[in-house]
């Protein structure tokens, strides 16, 4: 037994060598080939690189397609084109399956899959047009006030607005619902597959049916403005301008605690299973244990009152009237990374495991790298005022303004995004 995993490493070793090698070989022959003007050493050289390719497709299709698995994907295009069984051992399902893996962000499908090598053509375009920042844009148009807020998924859109009105659009801009239910300016909202929850400046919480849309519940309990508002599958969770925030039961609706211990308004919050971090006004951001009602750590390095929080139970980012994106630690405390460069409070953000987008009241949206804080892209004039939120997922940003205009960025211009979305 040993000596066959033995075995099996050394092969493993020597094809990976050998794709390398490929790779070096299909490079320098596309280049080489590309001049005109080579002395007869460089074509004697094309040659000996093609006599070498010609040979290793007398090798067996199956260590072949081991082989190819070291090489990257512009090296298979360039590979298939060298011979007929190249081409057809190139065009295998599994190997695109195997390059398309090596890739970590990119979604996994939730089942098999037939078409790798046309998956990854779509999310290599889908990412080249992210990192050079080109889209197609679409305004939506309906709100009669500033949009304070919004959420999307690949069917919808819901923001909720000065006008005290939710709207519930189409992904192709359409308005397909304006519900009535608060009385002043709809400041927060989020929404699952059976609820939504929206806070507002007249004091109270809604519940609403998301198959019926009509509000199921209301609490009451906030001495001002509700201003941030989410939920899991066990709680509802509130904050307030009168320096609190409440938890009530999702089954319910009844208060389960009240934490206190901010000095400032709570601007927002995020709930992660039985932890919430909240970030207030008095530059503070707090992590809490739902459970016990006790404040695991204060999070002190802004020098201004925070706007706005993500967590994603192992980081905490923040926004600031410090014009500062701030990430941290959640389990230490540490900030990490600053980034600099809005020149206006930042009044939203949303992340993943690579990047921030954030919305400023410097009118602007900037795509951040999660890792080294660099600013990727810059957008200074999609809006006309203060950006209020801002979201986004693999394909599109979402944002919303005190100009009354939801601006939808799609970055899948001209890609199969019914192929991408069914992964």
């Amino acid at each position: 037994m040993i000596n066959n995993n033995y075995k099996q490493k050394q092969k493993q070793k020597l094809c990976k060598t050998l794709g390398h090698t490929l790779m070096r070989y299909i490079r320098k022959l596309h280049r080489t080939s590309k001049s005109q003007s080579r002395v007869d050493e460089k074509h004697s050289s094309v040659l000996t690189y093609r006599q070498t390719l010609d040979r290793m497709s007398q090798l067996p299709c199956e260590l072949m397609r081991l082989i190819f698995s070291f090489c990257d994907s512009c090296s298979l295009i360039k590979i298939s084109q060298v011979s007929h069984k190249m081409y057809r051992v190139a065009q295998d399902n599994d190997l695109w399956r195997h390059l398309y893996h090596k890739n970590t962000h990119w979604r996994v499908p939730s089942c098999s899959f037939n078409n790798y090598k046309s998956l990854y053509k779509q999310q290599s375009l889908l990412e080249y047009q992210w990192k050079k920042g080109s889209f197609s844009m679409n305004t939506l148009l309906g709100h009669t006030d500033s949009i304070y807020c919004l959420q999307f998924d690949d069917h919808k859109i819901i923001t909720g607005s000065r006008d005290t009105t939710i709207k519930v659009w189409g992904m192709k801009g359409e308005c397909l619902k304006t519900l009535h239910g608060h009385q002043a300016s709809v400041l927060c909202l989020q929404y699952d597959d059976t609820i939504m929850v929206s806070g507002s400046s007249d004091y109270s919480i809604a519940i609403w049916c998301m198959h019926s849309f009509q509000i199921t519940k209301r609490i009451y309990g906030h001495a001002s403005s509700v201003l941030d508002v989410c939920l899991n599958s066990q709680y509802i969770a509130s904050c307030s301008k009168d320096t609190t925030i409440r938890i009530w039961q999702r089954d319910d609706h009844s208060l389960y605690r009240t934490l206190v211990g901010h000095q400032g308004p709570v601007n927002a919050i995020q709930l992660v299973d039985n932890q919430l971090a909240s970030a207030s006004g008095d530059s503070v951001i707090k992590l809490w244990d739902v459970e016990t009602g006790t404040c695991l750590r204060d999070f002190v390095g802004h020098v201004h009152g925070l706007a706005c929080i993500r967590f994603d139970g192992v980081r905490i980012v923040s926004g600031s009237n410090d014009n500062k994106i701030k990430v941290w630690d959640s389990s230490t405390g540490e900030c990490v990374m600053t980034c600099e460069g809005h020149t206006g409070l930042v009044r939203a953000l949303w992340f993943d495991k690579y990047k921030i987008i954030s919305g400023s009241y410097d009118q602007s949206i900037r795509v951040w790298d999660i890792t080294t804080g660099v600013c990727l892209l810059k957008y200074e004039s999609l809006h006309s005022s203060w950006v209020f939120d801002v979201m986004f997922d693999a394909t599109r940003i979402i944002s919303a303004s005190q100009d009354q205009k939801i601006i939808v960025m799609d970055f899948s211009s001209s890609i199969d995004t019914d192929m991408v979305y069914s992964v």
